[in-house]
């Protein structure tokens, strides 16, 4: 069979606002008449509805005519043959109409037949039935059609799945409980109850829900706003369940949370709240543009109620341009913004062995509380009880040296209250929505600021010349000028221009670009072994051109390529920051450039070839 001959996958949503997909994307909606006649019928798939009725909802108490009903029913009909073909049909049958879909196909009727095909005399694991219903919990999206008509909303089949909801909340409230994951379901349970503000079983759910995260004071602060609340509007009191909830928090001692860890935090009437942040540099220099950009956007965005998902953003650049320097010092001003916390993982992109998402979410899920044995094997498993345990907390997800997308996506939350910042030396464009900062080399005003703070104003006030050709001959790369930093304040005897000396000497610059863990060598290294062959041999052959401009007709000669091969290979090395686009010749050609410390880097691996 061949990709054209598989035939599409059609969803019709309206556990949220009303919304159709074909094979996962969204497609456009009729205009606002035919809509809402889809959603009142949706409700009633396969079921007659009286014209009247119809009239009543989708033009709101009889303002509508039958003949601007039956106008929307014909263009309703045109746009489902344009838009899903046969899969859905509308009959006029009786006085009324009827909508025919694939029961599979509406998330409503998938959720009340997974809701329906639960029950806990049905020999099924505990912890299978969680994920039973947790995949049926995650079709809603949102209140029932929410945005629809009130003559719509008003349909008692509505109301029969927001009861149908609520059951399903409650269910699952007992079972997170029962196998001691009870922060899976605090979240939705306490944002439901809310919106349900006289629905006791769901409000005692979540009363046993607040007491089993060793929250007590949350869970008596919810039983007395229910008892107020149920007195002064209903005058009566709180149910035999709901008092019974509530003497057993007054009764009991702190829960013993088999899944969940008080090593990491997990204390009584205290939610995990991770800091795993680095320290932040003493001396942290420039980047004044890059960071009140950041900041703007991963603390602002968080105000705006519109924002689709979390937060997303990306500082990218040559190795040793102080990329992880800058998220560190990010999450340290972002630490008020952030209060359930922030977690951090070195992705290993500049090691020799990435690290696996699976790993890094592990680590993840035992920092914010899950034990040992409660972490799930499977890489789906984990990203899901990750996103589960985020789920309307502000925390700060900080990704140093990733590689690509595909080691970033499990690890992004679902929920719109937390934030991401990667570091990345590729610019990771597949990651949707991401902001991007490109760290390029220092100014030389900052480079020289950046060696001052580290080996005291006042000697590089009496070397001005020499700092400044030492930082130049560090490219004016952060990590460079920090380790040259470090050597001459390791030797206060040492003279700026007697390093100088050292540094001009291209056959040992990279040496000594090096002290104690760092080196300069080591991230260009592991850079150039993920370079594909066709552009690693291009690299060498570039490298012999010396520290000069050249465009694609150059490199292509050089390296023995015809002009669409060259630019490739050179579109291969700008990504992997061994190439730098310098300016743009006439008609929108591109002139590019080796720095000299990529230069040396490459020449030096020449003779082992």
């Amino acid at each position: 069979m061949t990709v054209d001959q598989i035939a599409s996958v059609y969803d019709f949503q309206m556990l949220g606002p009303l919304q159709v997909c074909r094979d996962g994307v969204a497609v456009a909606l009729p205009a606002r008449h035919p809509r809402m006649l889809l959603a009142a019928l949706l409700l009633h798939n396969g079921e007659i509805v009286a014209e009247g009725q119809l009239l009543e909802q989708v033009w709101d108490h009889g303002v509508g005519s039958v003949i601007a009903l039956r106008t929307a029913v014909s263009r309703l009909r045109s746009w489902l043959r344009d838009t899903v073909g046969a899969v859905a049909s509308i009959e006029h049958v009786d006085g009324g109409y009827r909508l025919r879909l694939p029961d599979g196909s509406v998330d409503a009727t998938r959720f009340r037949v997974a809701l329906a095909a639960d029950s806990d005399i049905s020999g099924l694991d505990p912890h299978q039935r969680l994920a039973n219903l947790m995949n049926a919990l995650e079709q809603w999206r949102g209140p029932v059609l929410e945005g629809a008509p009130d003559g719509v909303r008003e349909d008692p089949v509505v109301r029969a799945l927001d009861d149908d909801h609520a059951t399903c909340l409650q269910r699952l409230a007992a079972l997170a409980i029962s196998v001691q994951a009870p922060e899976l379901l605090l979240p939705r349970t306490r944002a439901l109850a809310q919106a349900r503000p006289f629905d006791e079983p769901l409000h005692t759910r979540l009363i046993e829900l607040y007491a089993a995260c060793g929250r007590p004071a949350e869970a008596l602060m919810e039983y007395e706003r229910l008892r107020s609340r149920l007195a002064d509007e209903l005058g009566v009191a709180p149910s035999a369940d709901a008092q019974r909830a509530h003497l057993a928090v007054l009764d009991q001692d702190p829960p013993v949370l088999g899944g969940f860890e008080r090593t990491y935090g997990m204390g009584w009437g205290r939610p995990v709240v991770p800091h795993q942040i680095p320290a932040d540099i003493a001396d942290f220099t420039g980047r004044d543009k890059a960071t009140a950009f950041l900041l703007d956007h991963l603390s602002g965005v968080l105000d705006d109620p519109m924002r689709p998902a979390a937060p997303v953003a990306g500082v990218t650049g040559p190795a040793g341009a102080g990329k992880s320097a800058l998220a560190v010092h990010l999450a340290h001003r972002l630490v008020p913004t952030y209060t359930d916390g922030q977690l951090y993982a070195d992705l290993g992109g500049a090691g020799a062995v990435p690290e696996a998402p699976a790993r890094v979410l592990g680590r993840f899920l035992r920092a914010l509380g899950v034990g040992h044995a409660a972490v799930p094997e499977d890489l789906a498993e984990r990203t899901a009880l990750y996103r589960s345990l985020m789920d309307n907390r502000r925390i700060l997800v900080v990704l140093d040296n990733a590689v690509g997308e595909a080691q970033v996506r499990p690890l992004l939350p679902g929920s719109a209250t937390c934030s991401v910042l990667i570091t990345s030396r590729s610019r990771l464009v597949g990651i949707g929505g991401a902001r991007i900062v490109d760290l390029d080399r220092f100014e030389v005003d900052h480079a020289v600021h950046l060696l001052a703070s580290i080996v005291g104003h006042e000697r590089l006030a009496a070397e001005p010349e020499a700092a400044a050709e030492l930082v130049q001959l560090c490219d004016r790369l952060p990590l460079a000028v920090r380790i040259c930093g470090a050597r001459l304040a390791a030797r206060p005897h040492w003279p700026i221009s007697g390093l100088v000396v050292m540094l001009r000497d291209e056959h040992r610059r990279l040496d000594e670009l090096s002290v104690a863990d760092l080196a300069i060598r080591d991230g260009l290294r592991q850079s150039h072994s993920r370079l594909r062959e066709d552009a690693r041999k291009a690299l060498a052959q570039l490298a012999r051109l010396g520290s000069v401009e050249f465009a694609v007709g150059t490199a292509a000669a050089v390296c023995g390529l015809n002009h669409a091969d060259a630019e490739a290979c050179l579109d291969a090395l700008v990504e992997a920051r061994f190439v730098s686009v310098v300016a743009s010749g006439q008609a929108g050609r591109f002139h590019y450039r080796l720095d000299d410390l990529v230069r040396l880097f490459v020449l030096d691996l020449v003779p082992a070839r």
